[in-house]
């Protein structure tokens, strides 16, 4: 079987997606700032920082981009990341936004 593909090989890596505080937040700039640092850490697919509830929220390839790595890159950007109080994020991406709002699948 060596040299041959198979469907787990080929299947694309997992994801997760977490949400976590961050410090020191005021104004969109600041959203700005953090949000392109956190797109340089390998493994981050996407990104939501939220100036309003104080959080990022990241998509990222499971085993790739570790907590330290988000956490060095929102310091870097000049702010401060709590991931000790992160807490993962469904991603269910079945129907679209209406459906999901309106609780059909």
């Amino acid at each position: 079987m060596s040299g041959e593909t198979t469907a787990a090989t080929m299947a694309s890596p997992e994801v997760e997606t977490l949400r976590f505080p961050v410090r020191g937040m005021t104004c969109s700039s600041c959203v700005n700032r953090i949000t392109r640092s956190l797109k340089k850490v390998d493994g981050v697919s996407r990104i939501r920082v939220d100036l309003g509830s104080e959080t990022a929220t990241v998509t990222r390839v499971r085993g790739c981009a570790s907590d330290a790595d988000l956490a060095a890159a929102v310091a870097a950007a000049g702010y401060e990341a709590d991931l000790s109080a992160a807490a993962f994020v469904s991603t269910d991406t079945t129907g679209g936004f209406l459906s999901r709002l309106l609780g059909r699948r």
